[in-house]
């Protein structure tokens, strides 16, 4: 069994060949896409990997503010771990960049899929060894219907853990 994460990195310039090996969790989430929206608009969301929820709030406060974004919720399971939900209906082109605002906060691997995907994705089921998710901060701007359900569920896998050891050969 596997208790650690291990990243192997080789590189070959102008190649670089990763992989990891980690034990993995399954996860459900939902997506920022609406497809029913004709204009292929997203609901704004934030993985946030930020430790200090206040200096988050202050920089989704901003955010909210600069692109007139609607009521924003925060959730946690872990300290330092939030999860940012936010129902305006945004284009692609904004939501890229309220998260290019919103840099400073974000998992970097969130924003990398999200840009790769076209597409945003979070999670909604709980992490294994975590409690359920609980609102731990509300950023009030104006009301807008929650939707009664989202449109595009997803699955996915993740590594169980973070951190680990990262192996790299070859290059700087």
């Amino acid at each position: 069994m596997v208790s650690m994460r291990f990243n192997f990195r080789i590189v070959f310039r102008p190649w670089t060949l990763f992989f990891m090996l980690s034990k993995t969790q399954r996860l459900e989430g939902v997506t920022s896409l609406i497809p029913s929206d004709t204009k292929k608009r997203h609901f704004v969301f934030w993985d946030i990997e930020h430790p200090v929820l206040e200096e988050d709030e202050k920089i989704l406060r901003q955010v909210q503010t600069k692109y007139g974004l609607s009521n924003i919720y925060v959730v946690s399971d872990f300290e330092g771990s939030y999860r940012g939900w936010c129902f305006s209906k945004v284009s692609f082109q904004a939501y890229l960049n309220v998260l290019v605002d919103s840099l400073s906060i974000l998992d970097y691997s969130f924003f990398y899929y999200t840009v790769k995907r076209r597409k945003a994705t979070l999670r909604i089921s709980q992490k294994k060894g975590r409690p359920t998710q609980k609102v731990v901060s509300f950023l009030e701007s104006y009301p807008v219907s929650l939707p009664s359900s989202f449109i595009e569920q997803v699955v996915y896998d993740t590594g169980l853990q973070k951190k680990g050891i990262a192996l790299l050969l070859g290059g700087e």
